[in-house]
């Protein structure tokens, strides 16, 4: 997968920049701006990642619908890349994801990538869901214990 995916940038100004392979970077000095795109293939590491997600950037707001029906249709998988180092890793495929939440799923030539930050906002709404049924399963188990007299709380 290296040789195929080089470190390619595309500029804001449509200007494009290409790394081979074998070619290494040092950020920790350096700075891209006017970045509009960045492609790498294999792994990057840093001490922190912030995903512009300011209200002001954003129109049609509206919030996941049926999100616990999305999040079962996906797996969670571990598994080896093809062309990787043989290091186990996990994740979701991207064509599961794909058929639930296609939002969030990317073509790119040959490959589909999943947009991970976009997860967060469904499971931020499955977790919501999940807790009003948890509130409504408390006020039954309260009702039930009180009218039998036994209490199963601690």
């Amino acid at each position: 997968m290296a040789d195929r995916f080089p470190l390619i940038f595309n500029t804001s100004a449509g200007q494009i920049q290409e790394l081979a392979a074998s070619d290494n970077i040092d950020m920790t000095s350096s700075s891209i701006s006017n970045l509009s795109s960045l492609t790498v293939s294999g792994t990057v590491t840093a001490n922190d990642f912030n995903s512009v997600s300011d209200r002001t950037f954003k129109v049609g707001i509206s919030t996941i619908t049926d999100p616990i029906t999305k999040v079962q249709g996906i797996n969670g998988v571990t598994f080896t890349w093809i062309d990787g180092d043989n290091v186990p890793s996990a994740g979701v495929i991207a064509q599961d994801v794909e058929e639930v939440f296609p939002e969030v799923v990317h073509t790119n030539g040959d490959a589909k990538a999943v947009n991970y930050n976009g997860l967060i906002g469904l499971l931020v709404e499955v977790t919501k869901k999940q807790q009003e049924t948890i509130a409504a399963l408390q006020v039954r188990i309260e009702a039930l214990e009180a009218s039998s007299g036994v209490s199963t709380s601690g």
